[in-house]
Parts: structure tokens; C-alpha cells; sequence
């Protein structure tokens, strides 16, 4: 029962990751390049940061470039 649990636990936290890894890499994607600019944020090395370094990579982005890409956008 407990080892059950623990994969019920692992899949779905696995999925979520998953997720929240391909939505931060659609969203930087998607981005245009000119808030890219406007932020001074590299939208080539922010996009192979998510690809290579994978959900840590998302929390960083996040956290990072995501606020300035927002605070770029309100100015666009």
C-alpha cells in the first residue's frame, strides 16, 4: 500500500513538474523579441537554460527573467 502511495506521489509530482517545464518554455518562446530587449534579458540563452538545466531551469526563469519580461511588457 505504501509503495503504491509513494508512486501515485512521484508520478503526479513528476507531471506537474513536467508542466510547469513546458509552459515556462512556451512562455519565453512565445515571447516577442522586443520585450526580450527592453527587459536586457537574452532570449536564446534563457531558452536553452530551460531546455538544458530543466525544471530548476523553470524556477530560475521564474523568478529571474520572468518579472523583468512582465515589468518590459507593461512598458511595451
Amino acid at each position: 500500500m505504501a509503495i503504491a502511495v509513494l508512486f501515485l506521489f512521484i508520478i503526479v509530482f513528476g507531471l506537474a513538474g513536467f508542466a510547469f517545464w513546458v509552459w515556462s518554455l512556451v512562455d519565453a518562446i512565445q515571447r516577442p523579441d522586443a520585450e526580450w530587449e527592453l527587459a536586457g534579458q537574452s532570449k536564446l540563452v534563457w531558452i536553452l537554460v530551460l531546455i538544458f538545466v530543466g525544471i530548476i531551469g523553470s524556477f530560475i526563469y521564474l523568478l529571474v527573467a520572468r518579472p523583468s519580461l512582465e515589468e518590459a511588457k507593461r512598458g511595451f
